[in-house]
């Protein structure tokens, strides 16, 4: 696998779409914001990856998002001084390497993993959440 291969654990800069931009006509995010690899499917002649956000602004009430450690924060290259947040419950998917993701100076696309054990209190997190009809995925290959 390439350093330009996406792999579960990843955290990329990437142009994220949220549902709420989708809903108003929006087709591209409004600036790169880090994003978790989540998954990573074969598809066609490529990978189909999904994407959850990173946040520095505190979650509305009722959204589900998950505090990032400092220890975590420090691993993939966040400003350790703020508040951050991984939100659980918007996504976006798209064939990889899609046109949204930014380039980094090492020439891929990672700027770092997280832990296996926050990865997995995130896939866990996230299939509650899809059992429960609670996540919103954005399509960005339409």
């Amino acid at each position: 696998m390439g350093a330009n291969e996406p792999r579960a654990g990843q955290i990329v800069q990437h142009y994220f779409l949220w549902t709420r931009e989708q809903a108003t006509g929006q087709t591209e995010g409004a600036k790169p914001r880090p994003c978790l690899v989540v998954a990573v499917e074969p598809f066609e002649d490529g990978s189909r990856v999904t994407l959850l956000p990173i946040t520095t602004r505190r979650p509305e009430p009722g959204a589900s998002a998950l505090e990032i450690p400092d220890a975590i924060k420090a691993r993939i290259g966040v400003d350790q001084r703020r508040q951050s947040w991984l939100v659980l419950d918007e996504a976006n998917v798209f064939t990889w390497p899609g046109f949204d993701l930014v380039p980094q100076p090492n020439g891929g696309f990672a700027m770092g993993t997280v832990t296996s054990g926050f990865f997995r209190r995130v896939v866990d997190s996230v299939f509650a959440l899809r059992a429960r009809g609670r996540v919103n995925p954005v399509d960005r290959n339409s």
